[in-house]
């Protein structure tokens, strides 16, 4: 799977560096490092997935000028980098339509975090034009904007795998974790299993016990507590067992 590319709009050479070499830990590509001046042309040459943009870069423009524009020219996602900025400036940036916002000092599972977030939604909250030609607001749509895709992303080490719906066999609570269990694969993702769940499709994937959801598309049959896939069985929560036998065409 290729790596995510990211460039870096940073005028602090010390910053800027340690960012990338961050970047390159988790397992991205920084494809610049710029402190301003040529970020748009840096951009148009670049072609990168994601920009990682200072909010108070000293010159001509300001990072929230250079946000606007990249917002008004470009189909990429950035997120603002600030150690403090006043209410004036923020009120600025909001405008822009940042795809997250994070204030230095911050770790490396920040970064990460705020990076997955803004990928993620960029490639799945475009929400489509309603049939009568209105454009739907993200408000009351986000659900169906994540699940518009056929799969999901998860996090492997340094690598971001993507994982087709159809392969899930069942999702499994860990904690404040969550394991996705497939055909072949075992992935334990930084997701607790509600979190999880809002990423699924409703229509396939339902909640059979407090802490198992099954896609019902993989379910090879049916005990009095259990059900049962190719690679093993999941427990039935008797609260839960109603409404999934509803989903059912039983004869």
């Amino acid at each position: 799977m290729t790596k995510p590319k990211i460039l870096i709009a940073e005028d602090e050479v010390i910053i800027a560096e340690d960012i990338a070499a961050c970047l390159e830990e988790l397992g991205y590509d920084t494809c610049a490092i710029d402190a301003g001046e040529d970020t748009l042309d840096l951009i148009k040459e670049t072609h990168p997935d994601l920009i990682l943009l200072d909010i108070n870069l000293k010159g001509k423009a300001d990072g929230v000028d250079l946000g606007s524009q990249i917002r008004q020219e470009f189909d990429i996602p950035f997120i603002y980098l600030t150690a403090y900025a006043d209410k004036e400036t923020i009120d600025r940036a909001k405008k822009t339509e940042p795809d997250g916002f994070l204030v230095k000092p911050f770790d490396e599972k920040s970064l990460q975090s705020a990076i997955e977030i803004a990928l993620y939604k960029h490639d799945h909250h475009h929400v489509k034009p309603e049939e009568n030609g209105e454009t739907s607001s993200f408000k009351g749509k986000a659900h169906e904007a994540d699940i518009a895709a056929d799969y999901l992303f998860v996090k492997v080490k340094h690598r971001i795998i993507k994982v087709q719906y159809s392969d899930i066999l069942w999702v499994e609570a860990y904690d404040n974790y969550s394991f996705i269990v497939t055909t072949d694969q075992k992935y334990l993702v930084s997701s607790t299993l509600k979190d999880t769940e809002q990423k699924l499709p409703p229509a396939n994937f339902v909640r059979v016990h407090r802490s198992f959801i099954a896609n019902l598309d993989k379910i090879e049959a049916l005990e009095e507590n259990s059900v049962m896939f190719s690679k093993g069985e999941i427990p039935i929560g008797k609260s839960y067992k109603k409404a999934l036998m509803s989903k059912f065409n039983i004869i």
